[in-house]
């Protein structure tokens, strides 16, 4: 495949599409600096954000909502003014721009809409070419640039049909082309995937992270969907009631959140202990019976590596909390991957040896695991 660039083919190679000639590849592209917004004159949106975007990533942004999402990716283009404090692109004061200046960046940054905002009246060439024409740009290059972005998003065939013609995921391709038309090094999604059923966010969530690493375009995105922000984030920050409460890489966050917004952003019914072994769960200061053995929360938040392979050891686990074999089970929970580094939970019961301590136990097994809890006899 070839890719386009100021409408010329160029083959695929290391992409310069994503920074402007003028950037500095070591400087963040968006800083939001003690950004604060307030509308009406009393309703604070946001207060004191900071946040370094690097280049050539994709960063993404939740929070509940009313929280300052939308508020904070507005400031980025312009179509919002920081009441205090300053945003700048590519060490540019976004609010010190006049109209002029704000014409230029946002041809510089792209927006993809949660409802593609495509004009009904118009084919998928029209509408990805209809901003190079209002811009001037001459037919050949038009045509040149449309077609390298039609390849790029998969829609080839479909260059002639009407938006009422397309799926919602080939309606976001369009979305998605269109906002690559000036070949921005910047790329804002909001809700981008909200519209779409699961399998077709998977498919979006690929062309954006491809978009990324071909072109080294960043990317920001704000999404409600969390594993949205898990499959395709390398950073997130969370923001809960204007102010940014968390942030840091994708696998820290959602392995080990530090604020309680996070923790009830992250929250998965598979996080509670399942009501049968509820049920049976005893204080670790009754008597068990015969057959009862101790509950182990046992967790895994990806800052942990077991020096021989990198991944968790459950053989080693088991030793530690007993003896092998029957007096050790795993009951509940799972491990996943993010970002490479193995993150869940397990809960394992375990019979404690005779004169054997729960804490000893569980302090042993903390060689092979991030955190480990008793939570009682089961």
């Amino acid at each position: 495949m070839k890719w386009f660039n100021s409408a010329r083919f160029v083959e695929p190679g290391p992409a310069t599409h994503g920074t402007p000639p003028d950037a500095d590849p070591s400087r963040p592209a968006v800083v939001f600096d003690a950004v604060g917004k307030v509308f009406g004159g009393a309703n604070e949106a946001l207060s004191g954000v900071t946040i370094d975007v690097a280049r050539g990533e994709v960063f993404g942004i939740i929070g509940r909502s009313g929280a300052g999402k939308s508020t904070l990716l507005r400031l980025v283009n312009g179509l919002e003014k920081p009441t205090t404090g300053t945003v700048r692109v590519n060490g540019i004061d976004v609010g010190a721009l006049d109209t002029r200046g704000l014409v230029a960046l946002r041809r510089r940054i792209g927006m993809v809409f949660q409802h593609f905002n495509l004009m009904s009246a118009k084919t998928v060439y029209e509408n990805i070419a209809l901003p190079l024409k209002i811009a001037g740009v001459p037919k050949a290059t038009i045509d040149a640039r449309v077609n390298a972005l039609l390849e790029l998003v998969g829609l080839v065939d479909r260059r002639d049909a009407w938006p009422a013609q397309l799926s919602g995921g080939q309606k976001q391709r369009v979305g998605i082309a269109r906002a690559l038309v000036h070949e921005p090094g910047i790329l804002l999604c909001d809700e981008a995937t909200s519209a779409l059923d699961p399998e077709t966010t998977r498919s979006i969530l690929a062309l954006l992270r491809d978009i990324n690493r071909r072109l080294r375009v960043t990317v920001i995105l704000i999404t409600h969907e969390m594993e949205v922000i898990r499959d395709v984030c390398d950073t997130v920050a969370v923001i809960e009631r204007g102010k940014l409460v968390e942030t840091g890489p994708v696998w820290r966050v959602f392995g080990n959140p530090q604020h309680d917004a996070t923790r009830a952003l992250l929250h998965q019914p598979g996080d509670d202990l399942p009501a049968d072994l509820a049920a049976r769960l005893r204080p670790l200061d009754d008597t068990p019976a015969a057959d009862g053995r101790v509950l182990f929360d046992v967790r895994f938040t990806g800052e942990w590596r077991d020096k021989g392979s990198g991944e968790p050891s459950l053989a080693a686990l088991a030793q530690a909390l007993g003896a092998g074999g029957d007096d050790v089970r795993f009951v509940h929970g799972g491990i996943e991957r993010i970002q490479g580094r193995p993150q869940g939970r397990l809960l394992v019961a375990a019979k404690l040896p005779a004169g054997g301590d729960a804490a000893a136990l569980a302090q042993a097994a903390r060689s092979h695991a991030c955190r480990v809890e008793v939570l009682g006899y089961v």
